[in-house]
């Protein structure tokens, strides 16, 4: 009976010290999953997202994560390159494309008369508002949305979808339809950083870098 306790005692105190052994250690990986931000997974592992996105060089931008995604927790003396310095060097605005495929002027009120882009007509943030009410305006329009709706619960990913808001640096669309050549038509208010300039145009796989579904 006494030797049945020791080797029982033995055993347990064993899988006490393996447990205590892999916390200690921390996981080396963690998978996205719906509502994620690379800033929520830093904090869960006491880093800010800073470090978590110089970790992990398959993210181009860490506004913009993909449920399913892979990713990788540095170890806390672990010596990284700055990567974001580099990402917040090129990322300046975008400047306006060619010339739109459509336009024509458009006069209809603001949809929402608190919208940070209310001016003399429609713009960007509102068009998309009245396309998609489910997604409110997130104020200044950039990738900023894309972590708003991640944290909202809203699906997001770098595949353009129809029905789906087209987000890049300083504008957001509404995606009408996608091709079979991977290309996509958007509609859009403020083309060309005008007030109620209404653009509907197809665009090159990459155009916009992230979409809320």
């Amino acid at each position: 009976m006494r030797t049945i306790t020791l080797t029982a005692l033995a055993i347990g105190l064993g899988v006490v010290l393996q447990g205590a052994t892999a916390g200690a250690a921390g996981p080396t990986e963690v998978i996205v999953t719906s509502g994620d931000t690379l800033d929520s997974i830093a904090k869960a592992h006491d880093m800010d997202y800073v470090r978590l996105y110089n970790a992990n060089p398959d993210i181009a931008n860490p506004d913009m994560i993909d449920v399913g995604q892979k990713i990788r927790i540095p170890k806390s003396d672990e010596t990284l390159e700055d990567r974001f310095a580099t990402y917040q060097a090129n990322a300046a605005p975008v400047a306006a494309a060619s010339a739109p495929a459509v336009t024509r002027s458009y006069s209809k009120a603001p949809v929402n008369s608190t919208s940070y882009y209310v001016g003399g007509g429609m713009w960007c943030t509102d068009y998309v508002h009245a396309k998609r009410p489910d997604v409110p305006v997130y104020g200044n329009a950039g990738y900023s949305w894309i972590r708003a709706a991640q944290a909202q619960g809203k699906a997001t990913g770098t595949t353009p979808q129809s029905g789906a808001v087209a987000v890049q640096n300083g504008h957001v669309a509404y995606v009408e339809s996608v091709n079979a050549d991977g290309s996509y038509v958007v509609s859009e208010m403020g083309w060309n950083y005008r007030a109620g300039n209404y653009n509907k145009r197809t665009v090159a796989p990459g155009t916009f870098g992230g979409f809320i579904y």
